[in-house]
């Protein structure tokens, strides 16, 4: 199936999944972090041991970079025993989270195990996702046709239209890690058509500060600056502290590239700041030993 043709089924879709069948969820759908822990708190202010709230409130976090939160509250739902898709759905979450905290060889597990679970039950969603985790995980192992597999797999499987085009944004970025520039654009493009038709502003701002990064390697500094300006607006509406250091972290590569060192420096600092703030910690010490190679 083509890039096109994946995004006209996009566009086509509807869906309501039974994730998102609570004020909790719906807030979460709308990118409204902060009103989904509000509700998640209140629900579990009243039943503790809500299966559904322990999602939310961890989605939240995970969404706004407090993966630490995140992964405290995915711990609590997965003490209480969730049975066949809620747990699956928070095995999910528990990939996503533990590979953010560099727990690489937890995370493939669990992104084994909800792979495996999911083809056994009847959730598109819980499917997708974890197709979508785990090709991640088998693309920093260097399985590179593995991930591919996986991401096209999931493309027109993923009812839920901005995971899907984190899946056409992430076979980009392969193909702009083999040299294949063109290409990466494409679908990194295809990423941003379908967040702009969908109003999917957070993924939106990921992708195109990706396709921003894309345009400093090409050469194209000015366009670079446009879209990494654009994402990095984007993101702080968001209030996502993981990716406001990638958008510094980016900006730091194209002011290094430019030869403007002080101002490489500056925002190498403030991705490692952030990183660290979020628990990436392993990216924080990649940020400071960019600043330190200027």
């Amino acid at each position: 199936m083509s890039i096109r043709r994946w995004i006209e089924y996009a566009l086509l879709a509807v869906w309501v999944p039974w994730a998102q069948a609570d004020a909790c969820h719906d807030a979460l759908m709308r990118f409204d972090y902060a009103r989904a822990a509000e509700f998640a708190q209140t629900a579990l202010a009243g039943t503790p041991a809500d299966t559904m709230a322990g999602l939310c409130a961890a989605r939240a976090a995970y969404e706004t970079g407090d993966f630490e939160s995140a992964l405290r509250r995915l711990r609590t739902v997965e003490a209480g025993a969730p049975l066949a898709e809620l747990r699956t759905y928070a095995w999910n979450w528990l990939t996503v989270t533990l590979r953010r905290l560099g727990r690489e060889d937890e995370a493939f597990a669990y992104g084994r195990a909800a792979l495996a679970a999911a083809r056994m039950e009847g959730s598109r969603q819980n499917l997708a996702t974890a197709l979508h985790n785990l090709a991640g995980l088998l693309y920093t192992r260097g399985d590179v046709a593995g991930a591919l597999a996986l991401y096209r797999e999931a493309i027109p499987l993923n009812p839920d239209l901005s995971e899907r085009s984190a899946s056409l944004n992430n076979v980009g970025l392969i193909l702009q890690a083999q040299g294949d520039r063109a290409g990466a654009a494409q679908w990194i493009e295809a990423a941003i058509a379908l967040n702009r038709a969908q109003n999917h502003f957070h993924h939106l701002s990921k992708h195109l500060m990706n396709l921003g990064n894309l345009r400093r390697e090409a050469g194209d500094w000015a366009g670079a600056q446009a879209l990494l300006d654009e994402g990095a607006g984007l993101v702080e509406r968001a209030g996502d502290r993981y990716w406001i250091a990638v958008a510094a972290r980016y900006r730091g590569w194209l002011a290094r590239d430019r030869g403007e060192r002080a101002d490489a420096a500056r925002w190498f600092a403030q991705a490692a700041q952030n990183y660290e703030t979020a628990g990436a910690r392993a990216d924080a010490d990649a940020a400071r030993a960019e600043a330190a190679g200027l």
